[in-house]
């Protein structure tokens, strides 16, 4: 049954969610420390069609983390207990990268701490660029990475058409992470001088 109710003071705790994720094949869904109301409002309008993507995948548990935002999937949770796939939302967790270390998929927003820290737990990663943003860079950014092969990405109005296409396993392993060369590919694609 679904564990995301309507007020915030019922979330789960964080914790409980990642001793789920670690017994099961999980899909982390990240938008970071931001609001992005308007992923989780896209997943949760067509939440029939994500949760049978998710579970051609074989996922069997979804960790959607709604950071400071006041939008719950209204409906996602149901769907999943439907199928049979155990549905934990919460806000924030100090076990993020246990998380995203046994997810089988991750599903991000486009900020660069998040890339950076999925890529190099080398795990098949979906971007979603926020595209409210002021001085948005995620597009340059998520288009750079995709190029390279090391993830896809997503804009909010096509995130499921682009789901149900990606192959992960054509994806490239990310290098080992080197700090200046991630911060120079950041500069470079926000314009600054390298």
């Amino acid at each position: 049954s679904s564990s995301c109710s309507s007020s915030l003071p019922a979330l789960p705790s964080a914790r409980k969610a990642l001793r789920l994720c670690s017994e099961n094949m999980a899909c982390l869904v990240t938008v970071g420390s931001t609001q992005f109301e308007a992923l989780t409002t896209q997943l949760d309008l067509q939440c029939e069609k994500f949760v049978k993507e998710l579970e051609q995948r074989g996922i069997n548990k979804l960790l959607f983390q709604i950071g400071t935002s006041k939008k719950l999937p209204a409906r996602l949770g149901d769907v999943c207990a439907e199928h049979k796939i155990k549905f934990e939302c919460f806000e924030f967790t100090k076990n993020f990268k246990d998380m995203l270390s046994e997810s089988k998929l991750v599903i991000s927003h486009a900020g660069a701490g998040s890339i950076s820290e999925t890529l190099s737990l080398k795990k098949p990663l979906l971007v979603v660029v926020n595209e409210t943003l002021m001085d948005n860079h995620q597009v340059e950014l998520a288009t750079a990475m995709a190029e390279k092969g090391y993830l896809y990405w997503a804009k909010v109005s096509n995130v499921l058409e682009i789901l149900e296409k990606c192959d992960f396993n054509k994806l490239k392993e990310y290098p080992r992470p080197q700090a200046k060369k991630f911060a120079d590919l950041i500069d470079e694609q926000v314009g600054f001088e390298t």
